[in-house]
């Protein structure tokens, strides 16, 4: 997808996550990095989009999740690029905090899987809170509470395209929202999905599914209404 000054890549992991890409006036950001072990997947992909990761300016992890930074702390290493993060999610990449298990029944599998899964931590060099502009990349942050805390999505208003974390995934198919057992808090999911359906939005980049190109604000406000009658 293309805009002026405004390009996307998506990077698929080797596991089970999309990460992006984005190259806005030039400078080149990535929104998440994928599992542990990407660094060499991410250099490929870089040299596939005609770039280098020497040219990495900053990093934007939607969230702490380890499929989401699973390589950060070495490609931060590796590059020696910004990390920014939302004020709330920051302490658990850096891992001054621990991250808060899944509300219900959820809580046994956090408690089994976050020690073998947990990656490296890793410095933030900048906060970011609802709202803000990031310099250099045209991307305004959506602070979006529920499937950890300082869960985002990032709007790039111009291109009218959203990049959604795991606030909503495009599965089979089917767009959708909150799954309970990967929640910190699923009725808090819930709620933040409302902060999307005013956005004007012609784009869906999702961390899992395929790209939605066209009808994104039908679909987002079908969805907040639905999750809406729901509860």
């Amino acid at each position: 997808m293309s805009a002026p000054d405004f390009t996307v890549h998506r990077l698929n992991s080797m596991k089970i996550a999309n990460f992006f890409l984005v190259v806005n006036d030039g400078e080149l950001t990535l929104i998440d990095v994928g599992s542990k072990d990407e660094i060499e997947n991410i250099r490929r992909k870089f040299d596939e989009a005609g770039h280098s990761l020497d040219q990495l300016k900053r990093i934007i992890p939607t969230h702490c999740h380890p499929d989401h930074i699973g390589s950060l702390a070495a490609l931060k290493q590796a590059t020696g690029a910004q990390v920014l993060a939302h004020e709330a999610e920051a302490p658990f990449i850096t891992q001054e905090a621990r991250l808060p298990s899944a509300r219900g029944a959820a809580w046994l599998l956090h408690a089994l899987t976050e020690p073998l899964f947990r990656p490296e931590p890793c410095p933030v060099d900048q906060t970011l809170k609802h709202g803000d502009t990031i310099e250099g990349t045209g991307l305004t942050v959506i602070h979006m509470p529920g499937h950890s805390p300082g869960s985002i999505c990032l709007y790039h208003r111009e291109a009218r395209a959203l990049f959604t974390g795991d606030a909503l995934i495009n599965i089979f198919g089917k767009m959708g929202g909150p799954f309970p057992p990967f929640y910190w808090e699923t009725q808090r999911a819930r709620r933040s999905l409302s902060r999307l359906k005013e956005l004007d939005v012609e784009t869906l980049y999702f961390s899992h599914g395929e790209t939605i190109r066209e009808g994104a604000n039908k679909k987002i406000r079908s969805l907040v209404e639905f999750m809406n009658k729901e509860g």
